[in-house]
């Protein structure tokens, strides 16, 4: 996050943007959202807005750049050590430690934009670098670990039907050994 005044006003404003922008995720799509709506909910004029953000995408930003470093946080030792099921199992304990809007902006299709963001720059980190060393594919090594996502967001919206165990079990089981790692025996 960008270094920011410690003048009381100053975070008071940036908290209340946050807070209205994060309402308006959860009420509609990121192209239904505009500043005037959202500098109306905040309580601010939309050039108290432009002080702190050149634009919307610019908010959006700051917000993929925090939620970067919760989940490299989370799993990024693990990726270190080349621990598959540990970065999986890590980052799906992260996703059930988000909150709601963080949960809509990660696992909605709406957000898809900023999940592509999100894992860009998790996967162009430093712990992921060894996932591409190893192939001469990384743009499939990149597919492979966005599934990781997906199974994680089809078992939401399932309704959770398998517990949380089995999910990171068999999806590491998936991710590890392809189709053949899933097989009824």
């Amino acid at each position: 996050m960008r270094e920011r005044s410690k003048d009381l006003r100053v975070r008071r404003t940036l908290t209340s943007i946050r807070k209205s922008f994060y309402e308006l995720v959860l009420e509609k799509n990121y192209n239904e959202i505009s500043i005037t709506e959202l500098t109306d909910r905040a309580g601010i004029n939309r050039k108290t807005f432009y002080l702190h953000y050149s634009s919307l995408d610019d908010l959006v930003k700051e917000i993929e750049e925090e939620i970067v470093s919760d989940i490299l946080e989370s799993i990024g030792s693990y990726a270190e050590a080349f621990d598959l099921p540990g970065c999986i199992k890590n980052f799906y304990i992260y996703l059930e430690s988000c909150n709601e809007v963080q949960k809509k902006l990660l696992c909605d299709d709406h957000y898809s934009f900023f999940y592509e963001s999100v894992t860009d720059s998790v996967l162009r980190s430093e712990p992921f670098a060894k996932f591409f060393e190893r192939t001469d594919y990384p743009s499939i090594v990149r597919s492979y670990t966005i599934s990781i996502t997906f199974i994680y967001r089809d078992w939401l919206k399932g309704g959770r039907k398998i517990d949380f165990d089995t999910l990171t079990t068999q999806a590491s089981n998936i991710v590890e050994n392809g189709y053949a790692g899933v097989l009824k025996k």
